[in-house]
């Protein structure tokens, strides 16, 4: 992990975000490394990781992703009760101090939609219920970012879906099919 490949993961994320019709060259697949989104979250994860969740890290394997960090339960209360956040008052009511938190799942993409499924949780030594790991991450997500986990979402404008491979997701682009220009007929 290193500042550098936290840099060059801002700079993929700036050229899948950017709008518009790509260059010739901006419609090729942008690959990403598991060092590079360990990396971001290590040097730049504190720009939006809630206070509390410390050593994050991804996995990537084909169709599969899964995500790790050391939580502090007690912390994330103390955030969650001055905003009124009450996904992480409740996760910080039954969860007590510092636990590892390991989520994984599987991830499908086509047609520039994509949908998320969590598997397993497992915090500390104890391993949650598909269901309701997938009700509170619906209920957090929806109300924290406004995503619903339960329905498809919008991939990256000009993403027509991510391949995993081990180690890495490619994001395959497609340059957006011009209109038929008029006959003049």
């Amino acid at each position: 992990m290193s500042p550098a490949a936290a840099e060059s993961l801002a700079g993929k994320i700036a050229i899948l975000s950017k709008p518009g019709t790509p260059a010739s060259n901006a419609a090729a697949a942008v690959q990403v490394s598991e060092t590079e989104a360990n990396s971001y979250l290590r040097f730049r994860g504190h720009e939006f990781l809630p206070p509390g969740v410390l050593n994050p890290e991804i996995r990537i394997a084909p169709q599969a992703i899964s995500g790790s960090a050391d939580v502090d339960f007690d912390q994330l209360g103390r955030l969650g009760a001055q905003t009124d956040d009450w996904g992480s008052r409740v996760l910080a009511l039954i969860f007590k101090g510092k636990q590892h938190v390991l989520a994984s799942g599987k991830l499908e993409t086509s047609n520039g939609k994509g949908k998320l499924l969590i598997e397993s949780l497992t915090i500390g030594t104890t391993s949650i219920p598909a269901a309701f790991v997938n009700f509170l991450a619906q209920s957090y997500m929806e109300h924290k970012y406004g995503i619903d986990l339960s329905k498809p979402f919008n991939l990256p404008q000009q993403v027509s879906y991510i391949e995993l491979r081990r180690g890495n997701a490619i994001f395959h682009r497609a340059v957006p099919r011009k209109s038929a220009a008029p006959t003049g007929k």
